[in-house]
């Protein structure tokens, strides 16, 4: 969206020392409507003047040149050589100096020799200065401006354009007028309107036109005008060089004062010429109603209509596509003389849908679908009428509104408590009502905890307090708001329904710890739709969509499992040895006991299928049901399987209960193979389903890195041949005291001289504190402690019982292990 900054000026004060164009720009990014370009024409136009042709002659070697002398205002004439055929001695002519850049070509001017005359600039068209689309001349301005003048200033387009991007909530930005009620609520002022109280108002004389809305729904609103006598002219200078400023082509008084006032206030407007339209009678109705299937627009393409198009009809038929683009037949011409201007408020997803159907943008529809002020459609009428008056002569006669159910504006309370919980700022109740006040809302009741407030009609996105909410921050500035270390999150998971928790208040931890330790495994973690078809709902009763997809995406799940065979039969089809998949994600059946009818739980589904692939240790072999229990178990070693004879969804042979205390968190076990078949996997598929709820929530504590060194031990044990080594080491990490970090086994040495039935177990410990270095005597007493211990549990002895201590080495933390 274009702005001109000049333009802007009309409705709010911008003095030249606080508001430049630089500070304009972060203001409204600030507001929220970010400023992505900035033009200067006074810096695209630098090195263009008014130059005063003062004698052109023959050029001595070209028929088609001639050589001008052209005063600039720098003493000495300019001698240019000019190929245009309309110059002439005493024009008044744009001239570009040596170093100015052509904007529409992007060279710089030169002075150099054209067929033996040098030439010292150039007197450019309005197509080479990109101010208009003529090019078959030059430009012969019609100024009253000395030779010299800067060519911007003698324009009057020495302004900035802002180009804004607008978000779809802000329709009312998709204007001037818009866009300064911005500026003025963050000046905390007002804007100034013209006044258009001088145009004849609507009155009860008989209207020169009719109009019947035969749908309400998407015509809320619809007013017209019938001025007689107009002459269709050419836009005076300053009107042209408005539009052509924000990239629009000038046609005639009548299309540029609607185009004009669309810029200006954000409504669009449609002008017809009266003789086309059957009995002044316009009919807002439905392709359906009218029985129209085809019609050829203003451009004269022929379009397809659907029944449920809104079409503006006369008596005899359509004559335009309702906030669309208007009809081949009723267009302005060079001989019109009466007009009928319509100003209305369509539905916007109506325009919406009608322009996207017919691949037809225009300015009206990009305005109309986002949602225009439904009370300024009267002021923007009015606006017109006014400029056609001023610029086209005529007769405007009465003013015909058509309004069956006038809109009634949002209103509600703010409350002032409310509002600082959502911003997070403090902000006082003043502050609160001044900016209801600043952005149109009319205030009607204020006390210590709240207002009453009504929205103004031209903000469709302020309709509840939250709104408020946004506005009060947006006005106050999100840089000013000051930074903090710690948040407060008001939702917390203790607030969750209980069937949206997982692992407590360490859900998150819990999520991840599942995911790292199956990915460690060899685990791939899937995302799958949550949207199947009814064959894939074996569990419970599935939720239907209303208005599906399609029959493949027609229901929620209630199974992750079915998603994970799909993508197990892709794998294993396209060569995949064997799978190991995982999914977290949330499965919904029918509940009538919940809130909506609705139950959502997050589960995990795990799944196994294929062959484990050959290790140096071992040959390949096919994943079973042992597999999947070790995994489940490594997730949490609070799990405990326990057999079953239950009948569950998708299980059929081989099921095991997975057991936290006495309570069932999920099922391990063979999918039913008719559902395997189903899906194109021909070997055996083992899966689990885990409600993570059911697992106790563990959160892993941050330990600060000792800044001392370590002390690491090697101790050879000879203990009995059944005896494991995590038994040993989980002995010496009880009894090794707060000292000892780490305890673990790195040899097993077996001879016939430990005896039958024995073996050697050498175990490495490392010991450390946080406060200070060890000395050997803490090391010392806790490896007489690890000593006596496992040689009371275990009947442990050190190798070499005669010289007991012989087998303990001491070494720092570069020791290598132990010497057999």
């Amino acid at each position: 969206m274009k702005i001109s900054h000049r333009w802007l000026q009309e409705f709010v004060a911008l003095p030249a020392s606080e508001w430049g164009s630089e500070r304009v720009s972060k203001v409204l990014t600030d507001l929220g409507l970010e400023v992505e370009d900035v033009l200067d024409m006074s810096a695209v136009l630098d090195g263009f003047v008014v130059g005063h042709v003062v004698d052109r002659q023959p050029h001595p070697k070209a028929d088609k040149l001639s050589v001008c002398t052209v005063d600039v205002g720098q003493g000495t004439p300019k001698t240019i050589v000019c190929g245009a055929a309309n110059v002439a001695a005493g024009q008044t002519v744009p001239v570009a100096l040596v170093g100015a850049v052509v904007p529409s070509a992007g060279f710089a001017i030169e002075e150099r020799p054209l067929r033996g005359v040098t030439s010292q600039g150039m007197i450019c068209s309005q197509a080479e200065l990109g101010l208009g689309e003529d090019h078959a001349g030059i430009w012969v301005l019609d100024l009253d401006a000395a030779p010299g003048t800067p060519l911007a200033k003698a324009l009057g387009v020495d302004d900035v354009i802002y180009d804004v991007a607008i978000t779809p909530n802000r329709a009312d930005c998709l204007s001037h007028l818009g866009i300064a009620r911005d500026l003025a609520a963050f000046m905390r002022t007002g804007v100034c309107r013209t006044d258009v109280s001088a145009v004849p108002p609507h009155t009860d004389a008989a209207p020169e036109v009719k109009i019947e809305i035969r749908d309400a729904e998407l015509c809320r609103r619809f007013m017209a005008r019938r001025i007689d006598g107009v002459r269709i002219v050419e836009s005076p200078t300053w009107l042209k060089d408005r539009l052509m400023s924000l990239g629009l082509r000038p046609r005639n008084v009548i299309v540029d004062v609607t185009n004009y006032v669309m810029h200006e206030c954000g409504q669009p407007l449609h002008a017809y010429d009266a003789r086309t339209i059957t009995e002044a009678t316009f009919l807002v109705q439905t392709a359906g109603q009218a029985g129209v299937k085809e019609y050829t627009t203003l451009d004269g393409k022929q379009r397809t209509l659907d029944a449920d198009m809104l079409l503006i009809c006369d008596s005899a038929g359509p004559v335009g596509i309702a906030g669309v683009m208007g009809g081949e037949h009723s267009e302005i011409t060079d001989d019109t003389t009466s007009v009928l201007l319509e100003s209305a408020w369509f539905a916007p997803s109506s325009v919406r849908r009608t322009a996207k159907v017919l691949g037809l943008s225009t300015d009206a529809s990009y305005r109309f679908e986002r949602g225009v002020d439904i009370d300024g459609v009267e002021w923007a009428l009015d606006r017109a009428t006014q400029l056609i008056l001023e610029l086209s002569g005529g007769e405007a006669l009465n003013r015909v509104d058509a309004y069956p159910a006038p809109l009634v504006p949002a209103s509600f309370d703010v409350r002032y408590e409310r509002i600082r919980s959502i911003v997070g700022i403090d902000v006082s109740n003043d502050y609160i009502t001044k900016v209801c006040q600043a952005i149109g809302c009319r205030v009607h009741r204020t006390d210590d905890a709240a207002c009453n407030i009504t929205a103004p009609t031209w903000r469709m996105d302020i309709a509840a307090e939250i709104d408020i909410a946004e506005e009060v921050m947006r006005l106050y500035g999100i840089d000013n708001v000051p930074s903090a270390e710690k948040a407060h999150i008001a939702i917390g998971a203790s607030r969750l329904p209980a069937n949206l928790r997982s692992g407590g208040q360490g859900g998150h931890y819990q999520r991840q710890h599942v995911r790292t330790t199956l990915c460690a495994r060899g685990y791939i973690d899937c995302v799958t739709n949550v949207l199947g078809s009814p064959e894939d709902q074996h569990d419970g009763d599935g939720v239907t969509l209303a208005n599906a997809l399609g029959r493949e995406f027609s229901v929620m799940r209630t199974s992750l499992v079915p998603s994970l065979l799909r993508v197990a039969s892709r794998n294993l089809r396209h060569g995949a040895l064997g799978v190991r998949l995982m999914e977290i994600g949330s499965v919904f059946q029918r509940d009538t006991a919940t809130e909506f009818g609705i139950r959502q739980q997050e589960v995990l589904a795990v799944l196994i299928a294929g062959r484990q692939a050959a290790h140096w240790s071992q040959k390949g072999r096919p994943l079973d049901l042992y597999d999947l229990v070790s995994d489940v178990q490594a997730i949490s070693s609070d799990i405990v399987m326990q057999a079953t004879d239950e009948d569950v969804a998708m299980f059929t042979i081989n099921t095991l209960r997975c057991m936290v205390g006495d309570r069932v968190v999920g099922y391990v076990g063979q999918v039913d193979p008719s559902v395997v078949a189903g899906c194109d996997i021909d070997v055996p598929v083992v899966a689990a389903v885990i409600d993570l709820r059911g697992l106790p929530g563990r959160q892993r504590r941050y330990a600060a890195v000792s800044a001392f060194p370590v002390v690491e031990r090697d101790l050879a044990l000879v203990v009995t041949d059944e005896l494991r080594a995590g038994e040993l080491t989980a002995a010496a990490l009880g009894a090794g005291g707060p000292h000892i970090r780490t305890a673990e086994v790195f040899d097993v040495y077996r001879d016939k001289a430990l005896g039958a039935g024995r073996k050697s177990l050498a175990m490495r410990m490392t010991f450390g504190a946080s406060d200070r270095t060890l000395v050997d005597a803490d090391v010392d007493a806790a490896i007489a402690a690890i000593t006596a211990e496992t040689g009371r549990r275990f009947g442990a002895v050190l190798r070499g019982q005669e010289q007991p201590l012989a087998e303990t080495t001491s070494k720092e933390s570069s020791s290598t292990g132990v010497t057999s």
